[in-house]
């Protein structure tokens, strides 16, 4: 998926950025599985697996956060005018959220009883709020980011490293302490007011739009060491045992979890995931020289991942009796499994989709 979205071909592709594109796709896909994959520990409390089961959503959820990373990454170091902005970005990504709505929109609405009026109405107003298609709510948010970059843009030259430190230190406290030490003192009952929490004056999706440029730009690569790496990978898992045990003790003072309960504590350290999922890997790519096949291959998974987002609603929705009639049937006993399968499935075909849709040269510079 071109997220950054900002595919200027004369420049070499980093790696690491191809390898997180189609792996956050990926993951992104893995969360709409609900309860058959993502959140397969709500229904299945007796499970040996359930430890597992309940660790898993906080390192699926990463998807979003790193799409923001990267979007900030390449998106802020950039010179360009507002009128080139709205020119070259933002018209493109109105086209795309047009075209590929009306896509979705006659797959899942074509049978609705409703004239040519009644279908267009329909169609404007589903795009008008953005409940097309699930994960078409990130292509919304990045519309936001473009309209703020020229503004963002200037924030970021005049933060120091100690400023992007605080703010990452005001994050991990209001998202990650607060709401863990509030729900242990008041069971639930009572909460911070909202509107003291200092995230809320940049958004959530900005924190990280913002960690981006600095993680990609300003942090020296001298940081990313074998030793850093061990401790963020061991940060990362206990604030993952922590933010799960809550959701599981959450679940016990409501008498029982369920899909409300379930989401309460999955931002508490997800900053903590994703900083080492996006770190580690380009630690990893920083320090290994890939083979010229294998550059090949990620740099054709990084330019078809945009497309497989765009139409993963639709090939989830084709691969679904292969999941339901094929691998629930002769698989039964390892759902989770199953759920991986179905989701590989599903990319692989929207891989196939993406492919042959670029083919026109149209497609191919819009996605």
């Amino acid at each position: 998926m071109n997220i950054s979205f900002s595919t200027e071909q004369n420049k070499p592709k980093k790696m690491h950025l191809e390898f997180l594109r189609f792996l956050c796709i990926w993951l992104v896909m893995f969360t709409h599985t609900a309860t058959a994959g993502f959140s397969i520990y709500l229904v299945r409390p007796e499970s040996l697996f359930f430890p597992l089961y309940i660790l898993v959503p906080f390192y699926v959820k990463i998807a979003v956060p790193i799409f923001f990373i990267i979007s900030g990454a390449l998106l802020l170091p950039k010179e360009e005018s507002i009128t080139s902005i709205f020119k070259k970005r933002i018209y493109r990504f109105i086209q795309v959220i047009f075209i590929f709505s009306l896509i979705n929109y006659i797959y899942f609405y074509h049978n609705l009883p409703l004239t040519l009026w009644g279908h267009v109405e329909k169609f404007f107003t589903l795009i008008y709020t953005s409940h097309m298609v699930t994960a078409y709510y990130f292509l919304y948010i990045y519309v936001a980011f473009l309209l703020m970059l020229p503004i963002w843009r200037v924030l970021v030259k005049h933060l120091t490293n100690q400023l992007f430190l605080y703010l990452i230190g005001l994050h991990l406290f209001f998202v990650g302490i607060v709401p863990i030490i509030s729900f242990l003192i008041f069971k639930g009952t009572a909460e911070i007011n909202g509107f003291i929490n200092p995230i809320l004056a940049i958004s959530e999706p900005t924190f990280y739009f913002l960690i981006g440029y600095w993680i990609e730009n300003r942090l020296p690569s001298s940081y990313l060491n074998k030793r850093n790496m061990t401790y963020l990978g061991i940060a990362s898992f206990i604030g993952t045992v922590i933010a799960a045990s809550m959701t599981y003790y959450h679940g016990v003072i409501a008498g029982g979890l369920t899909e409300a309960i379930s989401e309460r504590f999955y931002d508490s350290f997800l900053f903590i995931n994703t900083a080492f999922v996006y770190c580690i890997t380009r630690y990893w790519f920083i320090r290994h020289e890939i083979s010229t096949t294998t550059r090949n291959i990620l740099l054709f998974l990084g330019s078809t991942a945009f497309g497989v987002m765009l139409l993963e609603e639709i090939t989830r929705a084709l691969t679904h009796p292969f999941f339901t009639h094929i691998l629930l049937t002769y698989l039964p006993r390892f759902p989770f499994i199953d759920a991986i399968l179905w989701i590989s499935s599903a990319y692989a075909l929207g891989i196939l989709f993406t492919y042959l849709i670029k083919k026109t040269s149209y497609f191919k510079h819009l996605i």
